[in-house]
């Protein structure tokens, strides 16, 4: 048994996982509130998909004025929303030493302040209907940290936080919170939407080389990665279960394995793994003018 006809309201419908899971969704018989920043330029796409069954609505999660004016839209147009795919976001590549402070602010606005305010707006009509379920997208990031993705990695972290607490208050109110993290999936997010520390794009980063060279390592393998489809697909299981949703929902066997493995090491099991001459880690950070820092004695 699945909820049928549910009505989801997504952010960053434009491309990636948010644009996935608006034609998986309306494949399966639901209708979408397909958000965005740009209509203009991405909307068309996205409306195609079924006229009757999709509104695109511009959205800025970094201003709460279109954020409202977006969910008055959807509840205008369908009459409810069932489900919130807390989606927008975007990776911040850069060593932690060479980020401005307007990069850092930027990343956490968007990635985490962002799903707060999405949250906030729609709960009041999720809390009247006495249902509703809030996606919030974190990452492998949001429990794997690595080199040079450390600001993208703490935003998902805090969504970590933020969503498990989200979850036990508004529980009362039959809504449902679950954390959403995929691994590493081909898309623009490696690419068009990945944005590069402008001491890196300069070339003025102590760390250049290196963080060059883990860069197109980084791009490399992501294009060997299944698309977005797995994780529409997550999406729109977690919108039809008729049960109430796990805490979390990993996404990807590089997910699932990854935690698993964590895990079952301490920190400094993990931190000697990954400085290991076997490693990717070495392979694709340490290399070039810098060399790794010593071991402690």
């Amino acid at each position: 048994m699945v909820l049928e006809d549910q009505v989801v309201f997504i952010t960053g419908a434009s491309r990636g996982f948010g644009f996935a899971a608006a034609e998986e969704l309306v494949a399966r018989g639901h209708r979408v509130a397909a958000t965005m920043r740009n209509p203009d330029r991405d909307g068309a796409a996205v409306q195609a998909l079924d006229p009757e069954r999709v509104e695109v609505l511009r959205c800025d999660v970094t201003e709460r004025v279109t954020i409202d004016a977006a969910v008055h839209g959807a509840v205008e147009r369908f009459g409810r929303v069932d489900a919130l795919f807390n989606n927008a976001g975007y990776g911040l590549y850069g060593p932690i030493e060479d980020l401005s402070e307007e990069e850092i602010l930027r990343e956490m606005d968007t990635n985490f302040v962002g799903q707060i305010r999405v949250a906030q707006a729609l709960l009041p009509t999720m809390r009247a209907q006495g249902a509703g379920k809030i996606i919030n997208v974190s990452s492998l990031a949001g429990r794997i940290v690595g080199p040079l993705m450390g600001l993208y990695a703490a935003s998902k972290w805090a969504v970590e936080a933020m969503s498990e607490a989200l979850r036990y208050e508004v529980s009362r109110w039959g809504v449902d919170v679950t954390i959403l993290e995929p691994g590493m999936y081909q898309s623009d997010w490696q690419t068009t939407n990945l944005d590069v520390a402008a001491a890196v794009r300069d070339g003025r980063s102590v760390y250049q080389e290196s963080a060059e060279h883990a860069l197109a390592e980084f791009r490399k393998r992501a294009a060997t990665r299944p698309g977005s489809r797995s994780v529409a697909t997550a999406v729109a299981d977690i919108v039809e279960l008729v049960q109430q949703l796990p805490m979390r929902w990993p996404v990807g066997e590089d997910t699932v394995q990854t935690i698993r493995l964590r895990e079952a090491m301490t920190d400094q099991e993990w931190e000697e793994r990954l400085r290991g001459d076997a490693n990717l880690y070495r392979a694709a950070f340490f290399r070039g003018t810098e060399e790794p820092p010593p071991k402690p004695r």
